[in-house]
């Protein structure tokens, strides 16, 4: 990350203090009031330069780009504090994968390099989400490391082969037995021969693939693989993979299956760790997500908007569960006259100013150890929707929140489809401006991998969302609920929704200012 002065930029501290939450100033004033200083001019001193320093970095965050926000090696105290419980939750985890395996073995890899995702444009750089889910393990870097389930094996049916120190591995995943990444080829090499070119005596010396060939068997082996979500085939090859195809050179009866047919409904039903994060996600979405709503007002820029959510959420310790999204909402059929080329040149690039009297769309998630929110709002930015724009609003919400009251057990994505289909069918044949498919799950992916045919059971978590463009207006929203045993927890309600709830939220005093900062001389 630049430093300001890198970037060119000058803001005098007070200034820049002026963009941070009140409730933070007071916490940092009241820890330099309790320091054993010799003045009240040497404490105001200090107050005023730590005050700078948060403010400087606050600034920082807030006004880099979004890449840059949503990477790095950094993790928060916050993000550390709510993985308490996933040791546990990984131990559970594995036991169900090994019971839904038909015999053979588990390899479950983590990333070589970034992963390929089917719908997001941003992932994390290092981690694959099984391997995570399993272990308990996070940023384990490349090249990979190798957890091998065996659930016909005696003594070594959990197996993790990794760089890390074996001792912080294991207190991690719950795993007894770990080994350097490289053993990993050397173990599987001795367990495909069944034993054809050991001596008995020789057995000794293998333990571990003694243990792997029993659980195996001398027939057909299968492998099951966590293969990349999603290939482009004009992407070089994945070379995580390579020791599958070694290992099928060296045998005829070894069968590969994806893993990912036993873990995505695991997945799907998500756990009471997974829940912890998922719920704390939402509800830092839910903070960021309001404050960019009072921050969109005309003059500032769809990015700048975006800077403002993203600051609340790295605040809160959270990570970014895709690039947050606020665009124009207005206008969307009519040719735009741009004031410059400069502006034109960055609308089409993702930054566009906000007119008076403009809608602003935002599609924003935040990520607490890999569990993501996903929500939607339009907010007007003059702080009150015209009379056409709240017909709209009205029409479009009144299929949300209709959809949102049909979640239950037993019911179909494609039934809620329907429902919201003929809804806007006849509020005037507003289904041909339909601009979303119905939603999807949530979990430790954005768009989470799972079974959009069969019916929804309890634990599964749904990303309801709804949208259209009407004469130009655009319309949409998305929340988060939980399918529960009797019905639905509609997780994202406490952000407003109804027209009165977002205009009297509209009014409310910004806790994050950038105007603050932009108004500088």
């Amino acid at each position: 990350m630049k430093s300001l002065e890198q970037a060119g930029i000058d803001w005098p501290a007070d200034k820049l203090a002026a963009t941070l939450p009140d409730n933070l100033i007071s916490e940092i004033r009241q820890q330099e009031e309790n320091q054993p200083m010799t003045s009240n001019k040497q404490r105001s001193a200090s107050a005023a330069r730590r005050l700078a320093r948060v403010a400087f970095v606050a600034a920082a965050t807030l006004f880099v780009t979004g890449n840059a926000l949503a990477s790095g090696g950094q993790i928060s105290l916050q993000a550390v504090e709510y993985r308490d419980g996933h040791r546990e939750a990984a131990i559970t985890r594995r036991a169900e994968l090994m019971e839904r395996m038909e015999g053979g073995l588990a390899i479950i890899t983590s990333a070589d390099r970034s992963q390929p995702n089917r719908y997001e444009f941003y992932t994390d750089d290092t981690e694959h989400k099984d391997f995570v889910f399993l272990t308990g393990i996070y940023d384990a870097q490349p090249p990979g490391h190798v957890l091998v389930l065996n659930p016909g094996g005696d003594t070594y049916r959990e197996v993790l082969y990794t760089d890390m120190d074996p001792a912080a591995a294991s207190r991690l995943s719950g795993i007894d037995h770990v080994f350097p990444r490289d053993r990993f080829l050397e173990h599987m090499s001795s367990a495909l021969n069944d034993y054809r070119n050991l001596r008995i005596t020789q057995l000794r010396f293998k333990e571990v693939a003694s243990d792997f060939a029993r659980g195996w068997g001398n027939d057909d082996k299968i492998l099951y693989v966590n293969y990349p979500r999603f290939t482009n085939l004009n992407e070089p090859r994945n070379p995580r993979l390579d020791f599958v195809e070694r290992m099928q050179a060296a045998t005829s009866e070894l069968i590969v299956r994806d893993a990912g047919d036993l873990l995505d409904p695991m997945r799907m039903i998500i756990d009471d760790f997974g829940m912890k994060n998922l719920k704390r996600a939402i509800e830092i979405t839910g903070q960021g997500l309001m404050e960019g709503m009072k921050t969109a007002e005309p003059g500032l820029t769809t990015l700048q908007v975006m800077h403002t959510v993203d600051y609340v959420y790295r605040l809160n310790g959270a990570d970014l569960g895709f690039l947050t999204g606020v665009s124009p909402a207005s206008n969307m059929n009519e040719e735009i006259k741009w004031e410059s080329t400069a502006e034109e040149e960055a609308a089409r690039k993702g930054d566009a100013r906000i007119l008076p009297g403009s809608l602003v769309h935002f599609d924003t998630g935040a990520s607490m150890n890999h569990y993501s929110a996903d929500i939607q709002r339009t907010v007007p930015a003059d702080g009150k929707f015209t009379e056409e724009q709240k017909r709209i609003y009205q029409v479009v919400l009144d299929v949300q929140k209709a959809v949102i009251s049909e979640v239950r057990p037993g019911v179909t994505w494609h039934e809620l489809q329907d429902l919201a289909m003929q809804m806007l069918k006849d509020a005037g044949g507003w289904d041909e401006s339909y601009t979303y498919g119905i939603g999807h799950f949530i979990g430790m992916e954005v768009h989470e991998h799972g079974d959009y045919v069969g019916p929804l059971m309890p634990g599964m978590v749904l990303a309801i969302e709804q949208g259209a463009v009407v004469n130009g207006t655009r319309v949409a929203f998305e929340d988060d609920v939980l399918v529960t045993r009797n019905g639905h927890e509609w997780l994202s309600r406490f952000i407003p929704i109804e027209i009165d709830e977002v205009e009297a939220l509209l009014e409310e005093e910004k806790r994050v200012r950038p105007k603050a900062v932009l108004d500088v001389e």
